[in-house]
């Protein structure tokens, strides 16, 4: 009977060890955070292996941070989650380091991330603009994920010159960090410039004047790029070989001086009727101008054509 109860025992023994669970600590692992699990550093088997894959054993390091965890520490916290410790056989390593897994974003990837977004929302041509942007000192390191940065501009910005942008940093949509970076936009355009010196009341021609390309940052007032907002005009004051052509340094074209005598043209049903009258007033093209019969010495009002004739409607 002896042997016969020695062999029920042992066949006992067997079937308790085989309905253990076995907890293999993995040598290293890798977690995603924040809270690093049961699950994440070691594999497990037997009839709790669910349960004990989701016991939380603390919270994750920093991304790309480290953090260690020994068996006693595991026998702790399992036991604080309510599962039966002294049934568990522990295998593999005595202790495992957990690294949280990240992003790293290097100084060139946050400037070139800038670049980008620069490019796209500046109203400007990028092959004739220089963007310096102020490269970070520092790697930047946060939560494994779908890393997204979002930029914004000063609002008051115009794209030109220094100026601040403020960059979300976003893991799978949420926000990790901030960062503020620095650059210096310079954007340049075809202006266009006098070509000799223009002396005041000049009648402006197209010899008069050339396109150059020029930096924006330094263009003050209402610029002008083509020929057709010049020619014609007359210079307000006198501009020197070189300088910017500005609206403010023109005017139109003088037709019609005071006390001239104009050639006055009205429609009388089908027939255009055509006399002189006496102009009150100077004016240019598009001026309504008054003017005086110079017989009856009656006054009235008409529109200055192109060459100079006063239409009255």
């Amino acid at each position: 009977m002896s042997k016969v109860f020695a062999g029920f025992m042992a066949m006992l023994a067997i079937a308790a060890l085989g309905a253990a669970d076995t907890v293999t600590l993995k040598g290293e692992a890798y977690v995603k955070g924040p809270k690093v699990t049961l699950g994440d550093i070691a594999d497990i088997q037997g009839e709790h292996a669910e349960a004990l894959s989701l016991v939380e054993l603390a919270p994750a390091a920093i991304p790309g941070g480290s953090k260690k965890f020994d068996t006693a520490m595991l026998k702790s916290r399992i036991a604080t989650a309510g599962l039966p410790v002294d049934t568990l056989t522990f295998s593999g390593p005595a202790s495992t380091v957990a690294t949280t897994l990240h992003n790293e974003l290097t100084p060139d990837m946050m400037s070139a991330e800038l670049r980008t977004f620069i490019e796209s929302e500046m109203p400007w041509n990028p092959d004739d603009t220089s963007i310096d942007i102020a490269v970070p000192t520092q790697e930047i390191m946060v939560p494994d994920g779908a890393l997204e940065i979002r930029w914004w501009p000063n609002p008051q910005y115009r794209w030109v010159g220094p100026g601040v942008f403020r960059g979300e940093i976003q893991v799978d949509g949420e926000v990790k960090r901030t960062i503020l970076l620095r650059a210096e936009i310079e954007a340049y355009a075809d202006v266009l410039v006098a070509a000799t010196d223009i002396p005041r009341g000049k009648l402006i021609s197209a010899s008069d004047i050339q396109v150059e390309k020029r930096a924006m940052s330094m263009l003050k007032g209402s610029v002008l790029s083509r020929m057709d907002e010049v020619a014609g005009q007359v210079a307000r004051s006198t501009i020197f070989p070189g300088q910017v052509i500005t609206s403010r340094q023109l005017a139109p074209r003088q037709l019609v001086k005071r006390n001239q005598n104009v050639t006055v043209e009205a429609k009388a049903g089908g027939l255009v009727v055509r006399s002189q009258a006496r102009a009150l007033m100077n004016a240019c093209a598009g001026d309504v101008i008054v003017c005086m019969n110079p017989d009856s010495k009656e006054e009235f009002q008409g529109t200055v054509r192109g060459d100079g004739v006063v239409i009255v409607e």
